[in-house]
């Protein structure tokens, strides 16, 4: 079945029936009733509906990324429906990449349609905005891309299962260092957004600690799209590669302006270079790209190479990292759902925060009561304009 997009005068979303599971905890609120179930795990059986929001960027500046989410979604919960025990009601809003959208969309699935639990939104600003709401009106809500320092903080209904920014860098930069042997490294960052000037913060303290000669600090603005000072400041000081932290809308052109003036050494990045999106908009300026993430397509992991498979075939390309997300996003609700047969906010929330070494295609992956997820990172680099593990 498709995921369908809702508006402001239907009601939000296609419905999808999946087979799913039960929870421990907490009771089911007034309007939820039957979500309380029989059996555990497979033998898990609810009567009543269990509604899921999703929250995603389908439309806006991190659409590349929400419509590989989108069918990420799809392909699990097709999976997941085709089980025994449990029925679960899809209801998909697209937050076109803004805050105001995802508060507006999350206030919806909250109140009106008495969510269990919602997936997303795509970006971390939109994050920061949205969850405070779920938090407060006690709806776990789990994030599949949202990266930045402190989106656990937010509270005990906030998870994610996205490596953030900080475990990211802290490997690819070592990996980078140790594979190309680094000795000098420039680093080109958004000084205004709060997201990439905390991710440069955590750049330099990883080059420093590593004792790499760091020969250029170039600060740009969010809305910059001339970077050729900085670029040449930066190319003057020879680096022997480059790390950026910077947003979608300065990624692109940055990296082509660095290319078109002579900058050849590697680029070092954040998570939008785990898109194969963002790689083909980059064409040839994408080589030697590298960045962390939480997925690789040649991972050795439980169902990885299934998942690649039936993604492709259904959707006639392959997927990405952030597809992989979030298809162990609606996995890891299930879970949660089925670990005791109760489909609550109380029990899901309590129970995505006690999964424990669960085996995903994005690896062995754990998640705290905190929200935290723990995994190892995958470091890849863009050859031949395709993301490949990176190796000494």
């Amino acid at each position: 079945m498709r995921l369908r997009v809702g508006s402001a005068a239907a009601a939000s979303a296609a419905v999808l029936l999946l087979a799913a599971g039960c929870v421990d905890g907490g009771e089911a609120p007034a309007d939820n009733s039957g979500l309380s179930g029989t059996g555990a795990g497979a033998d898990c059986v609810i009567e009543a509906p269990v509604k899921v929001g999703l929250v995603i960027s389908i439309t806006g500046g991190a659409a590349f990324i929400g419509g590989y989410q989108q069918q990420g979604l799809e392909l699990a919960f097709d999976e997941l429906n085709a089980q025994r025990g449990v029925e679960y009601q899809v209801l998909l809003e697209d937050d076109k990449t803004s805050p105001e959208e995802g508060v507006a969309h999350y206030a919806k699935l909250i109140d009106s349609e008495k969510v269990s639990v919602i997936a997303g939104p795509t970006l971390s600003t939109v994050a920061f905005a949205a969850f405070p709401d779920a938090q407060e009106a006690g709806v776990p809500a789990i994030g599949m891309s949202t990266t930045a320092e402190g989106i656990p903080d937010l509270g005990d209904y906030i998870f994610r299962d996205s490596l953030s920014e900080r475990v990211a860098l802290g490997a690819s930069i070592p990996a980078a260092v140790e594979a190309l042997d680094l000795k000098r490294v420039a680093i080109l960052y958004d000084g205004v957004d709060e997201f990439t000037s905390s991710a440069y913060r955590t750049m330099k303290e990883a080059l420093e600690g590593l004792g790499i000669d760091v020969v250029g600090e170039e600060e740009f603005a969010t809305t910059d799209t001339s970077f050729t000072e900085q670029l040449n400041r930066v190319k003057a000081a020879e680096p022997d590669a480059v790390v950026l932290s910077a947003l979608l809308g300065a990624t692109i052109p940055l990296v082509k302006q660095a290319r078109e003036l002579g900058l050849t050494a590697p680029i070092i990045g954040g998570n939008a270079f785990n898109s194969p999106v963002m790689v083909d908009e980059l064409g040839p300026a994408a080589e030697g790209l590298i960045v962390a993430g939480a997925w690789s397509s040649a991972l050795q992991s439980e169902g990885n190479e299934q998942f690649v498979a039936n993604f492709t075939q259904r959707y006639g390309r392959p997927p990405d990292q952030f597809a992989a997300q979030a298809y162990t996003a609606a996995h890891l609700i299930d879970v949660a759902v089925r670990a005791d047969c109760d489909a609550s906010r109380e029990a899901i929330k309590d129970n995505l925060g006690q999964i424990l070494e669960q085996e995903t295609v994005l690896g062995t992956l754990s998640i705290d009561e905190n929200g935290e997820v723990y995994q190892d990172p995958v470091v890849q680099i863009v050859r031949n304009g395709v993301l490949v593990p990176l190796e000494s």
